[in-house]
């Protein structure tokens, strides 16, 4: 049987500062004797809004198993879309490229118009391996066994894209990514081991549960959202309060009357 890590170039394995997409990354480090070809790329595309933790854990992978290219969302010098290179040392920590994106279309993404993912990952990611003169290539997505309905619409929704899920077809499910992460020697240290503080942290996407208890635990986590919604004017969510009055809910301790609501999947993987 086919081992389906050992992947073929030219291909990008999209690495997201996530257990499920470092694990993923492990196993075709493992299926090419952790030496990967030239045309397979590791790539992380940083929004700036990651929890810290995430930062520190990608610089561990490439301290101690591979090179990672660090993209970041840019405009050129027309203002057109672009991406740079950068690095741990100087890639963004306070939303920048964000913040670049919501300028250029002076307007912010919501649910239905979710640029973000588009912009900031998906494109940024190609124009960076269009500079390398590539013409086709796969990528390595790490969605697993137990994420079906993302698979399935991943190359429905990702135009230009031709995504592969090394985890799906090995049938590697979240407790397979639990194991592996519990018995290596260094982890990803998000506070108190919760996907809570995944992705960009206070994404508009996530329940408004999760936001209020982040907004708790480390409220400057949503400063930047927040003061994004103040400058455009505008909401990243017109059914729910803004972030000011989430940050302000936590600290007053007030009510609000809404009912739970479900993270909203996109193709930021964990």
């Amino acid at each position: 049987m086919r081992n389906p890590y050992l992947i073929d170039g030219p291909a990008v394995i999209s690495f997201s500062g996530g257990r499920s997409s470092g694990f993923m990354l492990w196993n075709i480090l493992e299926a090419h004797d952790h030496k990967l070809p030239e045309d397979i790329k590791v790539i992380f595309c940083n929004t700036g809004l990651e929890h810290h933790e995430t930062y520190e854990f990608i610089h561990r992978i490439e301290e101690n198993w591979c090179p990672v290219i660090w993209l970041e969302y840019d405009l050129d010098e027309d203002q057109k879309h672009t991406f740079k290179i950068v690095d741990y040392a100087s890639a963004s920590r306070t939303g920048e490229p964000f913040s670049k994106l919501n300028d250029k279309y002076e307007r912010l993404p919501n649910p239905v118009h979710r640029y973000c993912t588009g912009k900031l990952k998906i494109t940024t990611s190609r124009y960076f391996i269009k500079s390398l003169g590539w013409t086709e290539w796969e990528s390595c997505i790490g969605l697993r066994k137990d994420e079906p309905r993302r698979v399935h619409k991943f190359n429905q929704d990702v135009k230009y894209e031709t995504g592969i899920f090394p985890m799906w077809e090995a049938g590697h499910y979240q407790d397979d990514v639990l194991e592996f992460w519990a018995s290596n020697h260094f982890d990803l240290n998000l506070p108190n081991k919760a996907n809570l503080w995944g992705n960009c942290v206070g994404c508009h996407l996530k329940g408004l549960n999760k936001l209020i208890e982040i907004a708790d635990q480390d409220p400057e986590q949503l400063g930047w959202w927040s003061r994004e919604e103040i400058k455009h004017d505008n909401l990243f969510r017109r059914d729910r309060p803004s972030y000011r009055k989430i940050l302000n809910f936590t600290k007053n301790q007030g009510s609000f009357n809404f009912v739970d609501e479900e993270t909203i999947p996109c193709f930021c993987t964990d």
